[in-house]
């Protein structure tokens, strides 16, 4: 089973989503979040970048890490590009409230709703980079030290020195 997920369908399976939602942003007027992306885009880019620019290179950033998941390629920086990627995409939640909630907190529009289903896709992405969710909570947000059996892949924010046994 663990062969079937985490170096085979799971990887697979996201780089077909990615390469098909990437792909329809290639052809305008395809993609159903097509506003709602270029809008964020705007925002995050301080308006610095247009429209037609940035919906193009957000459809070749979804494309790349698509192909390069499907054919398990650079997997680990797939893997991250994605993340980076899909954190991103739960900022029209602050950004842009009024098109993803409805009457209240928890009622989400179809925009909403399109973009907390990636929690599914976090929760997946974070299985390939083989992170213990529950170690890197503890390191992050806790400052505490990592014991060596886990098998935890450091990202940089995790000094050598921390990774000792309790």
């Amino acid at each position: 089973m663990k062969g079937i997920t985490k170096n085979g369908l799971l990887p697979i399976s996201l780089g077909m989503v990615y390469l098909w939602f990437g792909a329809l942003k290639f052809f305008p007027d395809l993609s159903p979040a097509e506003s709602l992306a270029k809008s964020t885009m705007n925002v995050l880019t301080f308006g610095l970048v247009p429209d037609s620019i940035s919906i193009i290179l957000l459809a070749i950033w979804e494309t790349c890490v698509g192909v390069l998941l499907i054919f398990n390629l650079y997997r680990r920086t797939a893997a991250f590009l994605a993340l980076v990627h899909i954190l991103f995409t739960f900022t029209p939640l602050v950004f842009f409230p009024d098109e993803v909630f409805n009457e209240g907190p928890l009622v989400l529009t179809l925009l909403g709703q399109y973009i907390i289903k990636n929690l599914v896709i976090v929760a997946a992405l974070l299985s390939i980079l083989d992170v213990d969710v529950r170690v890197l909570f503890r390191t992050v947000l806790w400052k505490r030290r990592i014991p060596r059996s886990t098998n935890m892949p450091s990202f940089g924010f995790i000094e050598e020195k921390q990774i000792k046994n309790n």
